[in-house]
């Protein structure tokens, strides 16, 4: 069961809240007090990596390097090209390179182990010390402020061709489905359907609650179409690309 504050602890210098995407990386640490996004993207030539980020877009008409995006939904398939990325992001963020504060990770409530253990691996190589992971649509909801001990909790998060329905119960993803479909207004049946599926349940003593979060999620007629469909009332924070990180941000502030 997780609530704000279950991973922060006294003394600790520059815990790191992580999001780690198919297109972008987003980081948060006291250090800078603000949130560090660069495109998770990493330039590569005959000799190595040369930037990541925007930097490496900037290198791509060059001719001299290819491209790396070493995520793909939320999952690691690159591995050294993630740990170059994040590490250059971590230096980005004034994080001394030998301070060993955990780092608290969202990953897709659909990852399978073998995918969280790889994503646990290259965050540990490029920030050493612990790592903890917490499931993207969970940490959305804290972000939410979503009463997840009364309501009925769907979470929707639409990120880059990839969107997880997960059911929230007992402060825990109980069941999570993924719908990957490019456009985000065509998979709304889908996602209804995912809704409705997961969140069938002939008691409950709250509301009925869907939050939608992710880049995908801010196209105006994707909240009326997803309540018309579901029959829950809809909530959607003013920064749904940063739930996720806002809510691993919570974790370890409180």
């Amino acid at each position: 069961m997780l609530a704000p504050g279950a991973y922060a602890r006294f003394g600790l210098r520059h815990p790191v809240a992580l999001d780690l995407g198919t297109s972008t990386v987003r980081l948060w640490t006291p250090t800078c007090g603000t949130v560090v996004a660069e495109p998770a993207v990493v330039a590569w030539n005959s000799t190595g990596a040369q930037a990541v980020g925007r930097a490496a877009i900037a290198l791509r008409d060059t001719g001299d390097v290819k491209l790396a995006w070493p995520v793909r939904h939320g999952v690691v398939t690159d591995f050294f090209a993630c740990v170059h990325l994040l590490r250059s992001v971590a230096a980005a963020s004034g994080r001394p390179g030998d301070d060993v504060s955990p780092v608290v990770v969202g990953v897709p409530a659909t990852a399978t182990l073998r995918q969280k253990d790889l994503l646990v691996a290259a965050v540990r190589h490029a920030f050493g010390g612990r790592v903890a992971t917490v499931e993207e649509p969970l940490a959305a909801a804290l972000a939410c402020r979503a009463d997840l001990d009364g309501d009925d909790v769907v979470a929707v998060d639409i990120g880059l061709g990839r969107t997880e329905i997960a059911h929230i119960a007992d402060r825990a993803v109980e069941a999570a489905e993924r719908v990957d479909v490019p456009n985000a207004l065509d998979q709304v049946p889908l996602i209804a359907a995912a809704v409705r599926r997961l969140g069938a349940r002939p008691v409950w003593p709250g509301r009925r609650r869907l939050l939608i979060t992710g880049g995908g999620a801010v196209h105006p007629e994707l909240g009326a179409r997803l309540a018309a469909l579901t029959g829950r009332v809809v909530t959607m924070p003013a920064d749904p690309h940063l739930a996720t990180l806002a809510g691993l941000r919570l974790l370890l502030t409180g």
